[in-house]
């Protein structure tokens, strides 16, 4: 008796805390899951489980910790998944927009009730193509799931799908089939779709049931492994870096730094989540920037020389350090983690207007 009164109570405290889109007409395309709890189905056919049992096809082969970006993740319901059931990052990527202008809130506050989970990120932004184009430059992820994305940026598709094809190793891609119900200029879209992913090396992962009609849609594999990072960063130079090579598989997965005129090669251990600075630049939305603020102070280290945002790697509600001993700052050198360094990266982490945001790191942090 008192178990059911606590999943009472918690159901009521759920449902009171959540935004419900469809009591505003607004399709709910995936269950929506709590602490591995299913609270709410998704409309009529949507069949989540179905889809996520396909992914597992390619999650299941990792023996190391690995990251999932999830573009457009409408209800979150594939990231929670399986930040609940892997050893990974699930980094989402869902915004107000002009079709479901309240999904990018409702995620943000399934994010804050999916409290059992320290290994999830939001950046709360609506998908757009110049945003796909940079985050392939500056990141590496080893899942892209991209389900039903490519087809809504009509005369930019083949723009998006670049991007989410560059933007690291296993590409998870569905896409509406051509069907009856859709118009000629659809269908015609669709099928130029789908031609382009096969012709880039897509395979079929499975077919699940659609929404719309008796149709079965195919969820499409891409093995396109990432060879090297374009940009050090989200704020580094454009493109062409070529300093910064990945190697990569499903046990491991490492990055050779190869600086300009420094005869030092390292080898380093790649290690899974984003960049903080992509996340404040991309605006960021979970985790809170207090718990950000935390993760800061929990990571001081006087003897990293380079101990600068752009060097924090963010996992959810931990950061790790990464480039230790970076040879061109010396082994004296180099931005050492002072007070005023503290100061300057809990100052920062507060400001949430991408501008500010860069003025601010070159400004006020790299010159330290």
């Amino acid at each position: 008796m008192a178990l059911l009164k606590t999943v009472s109570s918690l159901l009521r405290s759920v449902t009171r805390d959540f935004i419900d889109i469809t009591e505003y007409g607004y399709e709910q395309y995936q269950d929506i899951i709590i602490n591995n709890v299913t609270f709410k189905k998704a409309s009529e056919n949507h069949d989540c489980v179905s889809r996520y049992s396909i992914i597992q096809k390619v999650l299941n082969k990792y023996s190391r910790p690995f990251t999932i970006v999830d573009i457009g993740a409408a209800q979150g319901y594939y990231s929670f998944g399986a930040a609940h059931d892997y050893d990974c990052v699930c980094v989402m990527i869902e915004g107000r927009n002009r079709e479901y202008p309240m999904v990018g809130r409702q995620l943000l506050q399934l994010c804050r009730l999916n409290d059992s989970l320290e290994n999830i990120i939001l950046l709360n932004k609506q998908v757009v193509p110049e945003d796909l184009q940079k985050l392939s430059e500056c990141e590496s992820f080893d899942i892209v799931l991209a389900l039903n994305i490519i087809h809504w940026f009509g005369s930019r598709w083949r723009e998006v799908a670049d991007s989410i094809l560059n933007m690291g190793d296993n590409i998870i891609v569905e896409t509406p089939p051509v069907e009856n119900l859709a118009s000629p200029e659809q269908n015609a879209l669709r099928k130029s779709i789908e031609e382009y992913l096969i012709a880039r090396g897509a395979k079929i992962l499975g077919k699940v049931p659609r929404h719309t009609s008796n149709a079965k849609a195919a969820i499409y594999f891409i093995e396109s492994e990432k060879k090297a990072l374009a940009r050090n960063c989200w704020l580094s130079p454009d493109g062409g870096n070529g300093h910064h090579a990945i190697t990569s598989n499903y046990q491991m997965k490492t990055i050779t730094k190869m600086p300009p005129h420094v005869p030092a090669v390292r080898v380093c251990e790649w290690k899974p989540g984003i960049n903080l600075v992509t996340f404040l630049m991309y605006n960021g939305a979970y985790p809170s920037r207090e718990k950000i603020r935390e993760a800061i102070r929990r990571i001081q280290d006087p003897a990293h020389n380079d101990w600068t945002v752009n060097n924090m790697i963010l996992q959810g509600n931990r950061l790790a350090l990464i480039d230790w001993g970076d040879p061109t700052h010396g082994p004296n050198g180099g931005r050492r983690c002072s007070r005023k360094a503290l100061k300057g990266h809990l100052r920062l982490v507060s400001i949430k207007e991408p501008a500010r945001v860069e003025r601010y790191f070159w400004n006020r942090l790299i010159k330290i």
